[in-house]
């Protein structure tokens, strides 16, 4: 049986639904935690502190704090910040006005319910926050014990939200918890209790999952190891810090003892992102003496795309891949790849403004690996995160099973997405051509694929033979 899409039968212009938009390289997710030590503004109300025991801040100190703030983010390049000790949304937005450039910045806050010390904690992202998914949890709580008297408790300062970043859903989490300056270690283990219960939440729903924030505990404590997953059967978080080395790996000073009690905490599923990292870069701790008592951390992560040089007769292409979107599909790709299989081989079929198919070791059409894959756009949560078929999307050909795709792939060669309208769906689309498009445009049946490699990861791109996709 011959591997191909069908046809078009639908005439539909959807310009705007099948759009893929431009190519979308490696990605840096940059999470900047930085407590702020009362970052209040100067009107009132403030709580029972500020004012008290804690002097107001002047218009000019007010001012001054959230410039600092925001040359803070900005020389981190920080896109994902983590606040700590925030009086409410006002100051936030004054933080986001003195940005390099504060429109590309969005806001998650819940207003918390410290109303002791007036606190709170809030995220800053130039990532696209799912609309709606921000909040302080008001519904969730936990029993402790204290000398058998039992209590509930729900933490005060804490808040989520949901974030995209290259059609992947994370989750953020981050809270401040009670302090150790008065015997409340069970209340404090209940409060991380309600957290790790929302990560594990946000895990069983396939999202990445980051915690940090102030916890007022060291490593390895009740408290850290709750949060972290060691008394659970969930997936055990990532600690950033441990990349630092051991003396500088503290974020608080008391009474003269060097403590690490901020954290940035990562789920399972961001270990390899973790280590696309420079091992020396993945995580700092930083000094902030001009504006906190607390030291900030920064961690790093990268999402890396693969891409795939193919030189042809006609010149050379290369093809990004989306491993989140199609991960099966995906490896088995570079599997084949890395077995130098396609290497060799003709593009046996050509349709004019439609597609070159390529990759059949017997270059008929019904040719393969000898194995088949899983046809991942019948996942509904992958097919969701799919590109849709227009010029430069690639794409596994298949027999008439959904599960009959083995090596055989095509490039799209029309702009219009309507001319794809009835193959969206139905195959998985997985990578797209990022340079040599005009190489694309030339090929035609019997042209040969002479190798096909993986650009290696820090690589430096050569210059293609043919022009760079149009954005």
């Amino acid at each position: 049986m011959r591997y191909k899409p069908v046809s078009a039968m639908f005439a539909v212009t959807c310009l705007m639904l099948c759009a893929l938009g431009p190519a979308i390289g490696d990605i840096e997710i940059d999470i900047f935690l930085l407590n702020t030590e009362f970052f209040f503004d100067n009107k009132k109300p403030h709580g029972e502190v500020v004012g008290k025991s804690v002097p107001v801040p002047t218009a000019e100190q007010y001012e001054a704090k959230a410039k600092t703030i925001a040359e803070l983010i900005d020389t981190h390049k920080a896109n994902i910040v983590g606040l700590i000790e925030v009086e409410n949304r006002a100051v936030l937005e004054k933080v986001k006005y003195y940005l390099a450039s504060p429109d590309d910045w969005e806001i998650a806050f819940d207003e918390g319910r410290d109303t002791y010390t007036g606190q709170d904690v809030a995220i800053l992202t130039k990532f696209r926050i799912v609309r709606g998914s921000a909040t302080n949890f008001p519904e969730e709580r936990e029993i402790y014990f204290v000398n058998d008297q039992e209590y509930d408790v729900n933490p005060s300062k804490i808040l989520g939200v949901e974030l995209k970043i290259d059609n992947q859903s994370f989750y953020v989490l981050i809270t401040h918890l009670i302090s150790r300056r008065n015997p409340r270690d069970a209340k404090r283990l209940a409060q991380a209790t309600v957290l790790r219960r929302q990560a594990v939440k946000a895990m069983m729903e396939d999202k990445n999952v980051i915690v940090m924030g102030d916890m007022n505990d060291t490593p390895a404590t009740p408290v850290i190891n709750r949060l972290r997953g060691f008394d659970d059967i969930w997936g055990d978080f990532l600690q950033t810090a441990n990349a630092v080395e051991a003396n500088n790996r503290y974020t608080y000073i008391h009474e003269g003892q060097k403590n690490l009690i901020d954290y940035i905490l990562i789920s399972p599923s961001l270990r390899n992102e973790f280590r696309n990292v420079e091992k020396t870069k993945r995580c700092e701790i930083i000094d902030v003496s001009e504006l906190s008592d607390h030291r900030a951390i920064l961690a790093r992560l990268r999402i890396i795309h693969p891409v795939v040089v193919l030189e042809t007769d006609k010149g050379t292409i290369e093809i990004e891949l989306y491993p989140d979107v199609a991960p099966k599909t995906v490896a088995n790709f570079i599997k084949l790849i890395e077995m130098d299989f396609y290497d060799g081989l003709t593009f046996h079929r050509y349709v004019e403004s439609f597609v070159i198919q390529g990759g059949d070791p017997e270059g008929s059409g019904s040719g393969g690996p000898g194995w088949t894959i899983p046809g991942e756009f019948q996942n509904s949560k992958l097919r969701a995160k799919m590109p849709r078929h227009r010029k430069g999307v690639v794409a596994m050909a298949r027999a008439n099973k959904p599960d009959s795709a083995g090596s055989q792939f095509y490039i799209c060669l029309d702009a219009k997405p309507s001319r794809y309208f009835s193959l969206n769906g139905q195959y998985t689309t997985f990578g797209k051509v990022i340079a040599g498009i005009d190489v694309v445009d030339q090929l035609r049946k019997g042209d040969v694929m002479n190798t096909v490699q993986i650009k290696g990861k820090n690589e430096e791109s050569a210059a293609p033979t043919g022009e760079q996709t149009s954005q």
